[in-house]
């Protein structure tokens, strides 16, 4: 997930086409705030002189000033005039952020041990749906929310899934939504009923009632390393086999970036 800070569309635009093809960009007022407190972005992007309230102090900034953006018109111009500016300023905004180092989340990690679980790369579907629920999982804390992200209704999202013969998306948001649970709650400081605010739960009771129905597990148990391996590979066993992954890869670019 990238922070943006930008009010130009044109920027907006050539932002979203630079990041992963599997992130959000997240530039609404009323969200910024929200995914930097609760959420697991790697970058902020923002103009000179934007302001972006600064809870997440590690997280590496790229600035982009007026003079910067003169500048790089100025090489279009010389480059390839007739180069849409967009297109332009895509490529040099991915050559800013991979310049920055983005932070690696844990979100990359938890992608990594599903990966060795499976024994075979995730689909991008697969991991677009999933980067969504744990990188800003109070936004994405209802199938609603996931399905919104793709402009279908809850039920086109479900139909979607099942006639590609895949388990409920409800069922992967489920699954993922635990990783995140598990995640959160490995900071022992983190009471469950933190956890439960911070991740969109009406209560502590659901969080818990959510995880031990899933998983068979209760959130002491989660919290420790024995607990994470167990869901990752109770997940992979029950939903992520080769004719799951195969169906994921045919979902085509469904969950492909768009703005939160």
């Amino acid at each position: 997930m990238i922070i943006a800070r930008i009010s130009d569309p044109v920027l907006r635009q050539a932002l979203r086409a630079a990041a992963l093809p599997e992130e959000d960009v997240v530039d609404a007022d009323e969200l910024v705030a929200e995914a930097l407190e609760w959420g697991a972005p790697r970058l902020i992007v923002q103009m000179t002189g934007a302001e972006v309230p600064r809870l997440r102090s590690e997280l590496p900034v790229v600035e982009l000033s007026p003079a910067l953006l003169r500048r790089w018109e100025a090489e279009r111009r010389v480059e390839d005039l007739f180069r849409p500016r967009a297109d332009f300023v895509t490529e040099r905004l991915r050559r800013l952020i991979d310049h920055a180092e983005p932070r690696r989340t844990w979100v990359d990690t938890a992608f990594a041990e599903l990966t060795r679980a499976a024994g075979t790369q995730l689909p991008g579907t697969l991991r677009g749906f999933g980067r969504r629920v744990m990188e800003f999982p109070s936004h994405y804390a209802k199938l609603t929310d996931v399905a919104e992200a793709c402009h279908l209704s809850h039920g086109a999202l479900k139909a979607r899934f099942r006639r590609k013969g895949l388990s409920s998306p409800y069922t992967y948001l489920r699954w993922f939504r635990a990783l995140t649970i598990a995640r959160t709650l490995a900071d022992r400081d983190v009471s469950v009923a933190e956890a439960a605010r911070r991740l969109g739960f009406t209560s502590d009771g659901n969080l818990c009632r959510a995880m031990l129905t899933l998983t068979g597990m209760t959130p002491t148990e989660a919290r420790t390393v024995q607990g994470w391996n167990r869901i990752v590979v109770n997940f992979v066993w029950l939903h992520l086999g080769p004719d799951a992954l195969a169906a994921w890869e045919d979902m085509g670019g469904l969950f492909k970036v768009r703005a939160a």
